[in-house]
């Protein structure tokens, strides 16, 4: 595995047992590769409960013949809803007062759980924060990286939140937030992990609890991504700065364009578009190419459509928003 930070074994110690939770929808392609991780961890699962949302592609099938001739016990359970359904059924269900998470097409590695347990037991903290890492298979998947996880040289250890990619909490803790908001479907984690943060839950950070994850792999499925997290943050009522400033970009953009259009002719708009374009296609391929040597020649094309994901996805995610405080 690819990763940035690599494990380093440290000597046996008790270490108490912890739950795994995990959703799936449809992921009768990667399912088994995050299995294989579990049974595979130095400290293995005590119980793995997994809490399918009525999948159509066979996924509970491959789960189900797995789980008779694994090690681990594994416990399948069909819950219709979103994913802040299944996991708040999943934890529920489990029978340790540690959980871990993480998602189906994420791929632990051997030491992820033994990493998070150790250091929830080194810190006491009742949530810990693991990390994790692309791993791409095309140039393209590997230029998509850096535009959705944060990159090593960006981690705030302090101020880093979990995801439920890579994360453990308490079940008390899990039940004082009361869990995941089943009226978000999209970007659910991120708004746990605020609240959180806002109700001063002390949160560790494990760099070496690493799990991998598979980038989308086309266009299309990236703009998908990128907008239902801008949507699921504008739904929650979340808001980060660095949308503002990339609203006030085009809104600049598009007020010097009526001008000139008002005032000039239209050719002139060209010989604004034009190098503004150049800069900042320029400017997306710096900030990136470091992490990207294989794909740097996507990064001005993926700047350009997460901008248009994330102001989609803002607009709507607020609509839809305005439009329930409203009618409530």
């Amino acid at each position: 595995m690819n990763c940035y930070y690599k494990t380093m074994s440290k000597s046996k110690q008790f270490l108490p047992p912890a739950s795994v939770v995990v959703t799936t929808f449809n992921e009768s392609q990667t399912i088994l590769l995050l299995l294989e991780a579990l049974e595979k961890q130095t400290h293995r699962p005590a119980e793995v409960v997994l809490v399918d949302a009525c999948s159509v592609d066979g996924t509970v099938k491959i789960v189900r013949c797995f789980a008779d001739k694994s090690v681990l016990k594994i416990i399948v359970l069909s819950q219709a809803g979103n994913r802040s359904v299944g996991r708040n059924l999943a934890i529920r269900k489990t029978r340790n007062p540690l959980i871990a998470i993480t998602d189906a097409g994420c791929v632990p590695e051997k030491d992820w759980l033994e990493q998070l347990v150790q250091k929830q037991l080194d810190t006491n903290a009742p949530v810990v924060a693991g990390y994790y890492c692309g791993l791409p298979k095309t140039a393209f998947e590997q230029a998509v990286i850096p535009y959705v996880l944060v990159m090593p040289d960006k981690v705030d250890a302090i101020s880093f939140l979990p995801a439920t990619r890579s994360m453990l909490i308490t079940k008390a803790v899990w039940k004082k937030t009361g869990g995941f908001d089943e009226q978000l479907s999209h970007n659910e984690d991120y708004a746990f992990a605020r609240q959180l943060q806002n109700m001063n839950i002390s949160i560790a950070f494990a760099e070496r609890a690493i799990v991998g994850w598979r980038p989308r792999s086309s266009l299309l499925a990236f703009f998908c991504m990128i907008y239902r997290f801008a949507f699921g943050d504008a739904e929650a009522g979340l808001f980060r700065p660095k949308v503002f400033f990339l609203f006030f970009r085009y809104v600049l953009l598009l007020l010097c364009s009526v001008v000139i259009l008002f005032f000039l002719e239209p050719k002139f708009l060209f010989k604004l578009w034009i190098p503004l374009g150049v800069l900042y296609s320029i400017w997306a391929v710096d900030k990136h190419v470091r992490y990207v040597p294989q794909g740097w020649f996507w990064l001005p094309t993926l700047q350009f459509t997460a901008d248009a994901a994330v102001m989609a996805g803002t607009i709507f995610g607020w609509l839809k928003k305005y439009k329930k405080t409203i009618f409530d």
